[in-house]
């Protein structure tokens, strides 16, 4: 594929130039969803998982993660682009391996989006219904949701920036307000430092804790799908990769910290292993009141809508970026010229959501603990697949191309190439384990894993025929933009 000047703007391109590092922060944050996680995955991680260890666990997940983005940022700087993994893969790999590597980005945040849109509807539904005194359908709490998402996507991507922020801001204060709960409550004695020690880290369940660790870091990788509409991607991108990471980690694992020092180290476990659900609203209720409890249910209602939304929009924005290389219908490539939202692409994806919630409804699944966590745990399988092949393209990329003499080997080869290895011994973790996750054993729903390799496959077929058929023309709106390193010293 041809590459074009930095300054260029292609032709039907989002909103270029609209987001600064705080807009893609504030969006990669929502999308990480803070009080959704907290309430929905820190219990079952402790429950299910390594107890106490957990909180460890998030360290482990945020070093392995923090490997992949020292080369993760470099190659941003190089490579602008709305694909994202898949254009790293592409261009550190070949195009074959960036088509299988589409494909299972698009299986694998479509999954997510989906599994995100099933805990919106359970806990909207649930908390509804405590605050009003009467049964409000989980169809109903979707429906409404579903619609509002749909007319913010339409719109441009730095007003739904700003709505994500005040959520953001407030899920964040909400839970440091927690913390601080804890602390007051049990001192700083009783924050105990057994929790990091290795053989509590390391123990039994640790596979099952890593899982949740790396689905609760989904999201923070998004950053770099917004360097077509960064106002400076160069430096935006890298900055906000950085500081994402870095909030991301910090946060979890205070959190985790706090919900296992509530009940004690040696009680944490069973506790959440009782009632995962309101294990955190329980802890609230007695130290703070059921006052605040009420504030948190809201605060998840809005956490798992931000996600919701975020993760919509950068789903759309992979079918943007296949649509234009020829590998979905071109259609789908189409931008609103006023907004410079992905317009066909998000109500294609929507499209898919509501026909998938249908689907699972009719099989009588819940819309929490049958589609979403089986759906949001397929996601974050291949999401953290395409963090393995997006480190090793990165050791690749720079191996074979562009001025590896400007480029910190450290920062280029050696970091990526040990995130691949802490990422792909995740994953193998995090298969071994999948059933625990889904909590079913039911067939069809534990084999979803082989839907990855499947949907690799297909992606590298399609990437060989068609390769080549891209004109002069569709070139010029291609997603890629391969950026001439800076001499060192110069920014």
């Amino acid at each position: 594929m041809s590459t074009h000047d930095s300054t260029s703007t292609p032709q039907g391109s989002s909103d270029a130039g609209s987001m600064g590092t705080a807009d893609i922060v504030f969006f990669v944050l929502a999308g990480v969803a803070p009080m959704g996680v907290a309430v929905a995955w820190l219990p079952l991680a402790i429950a299910l998982g390594n107890g106490p260890g957990s909180a460890g666990t998030y360290l482990v997940a945020g070093v392995i993660l923090a490997l992949f983005s020292a080369g993760y940022v470099r190659m941003s700087r190089r490579i602008s682009a709305v694909g994202g993994f898949y254009v790293f893969a592409r261009e550190g790999l070949g195009r074959r391996a960036g088509g299988a590597t589409a494909y299972v980005a698009v299986l694998a945040y479509n999954a997510a989006t989906i599994g995100i849109f099933g805990s919106l509807a359970y806990f909207s539904s649930h908390v509804f219904t405590a605050l009003l005194g009467t049964p409000v359908p989980w169809q109903l709490s979707a429906s409404v949701g579903f619609v509002i998402v749909a007319v913010l996507a339409y719109f441009e991507v730095t007003t739904s920036a700003k709505v994500l922020g005040v959520a953001l801001l407030a899920e964040v204060l909400t839970l440091l307000g927690f913390d601080a709960a804890v602390l007051i409550e049990r001192g700083f004695k009783g924050f105990s430092l057994e929790v990091f020690e290795p053989s509590v880290v390391l123990g039994s369940g640790f596979g099952v804790s890593l899982m949740f660790a790396f689905g609760s870091f989904v999201g923070f990788e998004a950053t770099a799908l917004y360097g077509e509409e960064a106002r400076n991607p160069r430096r935006s991108v890298p900055r906000a990769t950085y500081i994402s990471l870095t909030l991301v980690t910090a946060f979890y694992l205070l959190t985790t910290w706090a919900a296992i020092s509530a009940t004690g180290t040696s009680h944490a476990q069973s506790a959440a292993r009782a009632d995962p659900e309101n294990y955190i609203f329980d802890v609230s209720t007695d130290l703070i009141g059921q006052g605040y409890t009420e504030i948190m249910g809201i605060l998840v209602m809005t956490s798992l809508f931000a996600a919701f939304l975020a993760f919509h929009f950068s789903t759309a924005r992979y079918h943007v970026a296949l649509a234009r290389d020829g590998l979905l219908p071109r259609s789908l490539a189409r931008i609103h010229p006023k907004h410079g939202s992905p317009v066909t692409a998000g109500a294609w994806q929507l499209g898919l959501v509501a026909v998938t919630t249908c689907g699972f409804t009719l099989a009588g699944q819940h819309p929490y603990l049958g589609m979403s966590i089986s759906l949001f745990g397929l996601g974050v399988l291949g999401i953290v697949l395409l963090q393995g092949i997006a480190a090793a393209s990165i050791v690749g990329f720079f191996l074979r191309r562009h001025h590896r003499q400007d480029e910190s080997v450290v920062g280029t080869l050696v970091s990526p190439g040990l995130g691949a290895l802490g990422l792909v011994g995740g994953l193998v973790l995090m298969i071994d384990n999948y059933s625990t996750l889904t909590g079913t054993s039911t067939t069809w729903v534990n084999a979803l894993p082989w839907a990855l390799p499947a949907a690799a496959a297909i992606g590298a077929v399609a990437a060989g025929r068609s390769e080549g058929a891209a004109t002069d023309e569709e070139d010029k709106v291609g997603a890629t933009t391969l950026r001439p390193a800076k001499a060192p010293g110069s920014e």
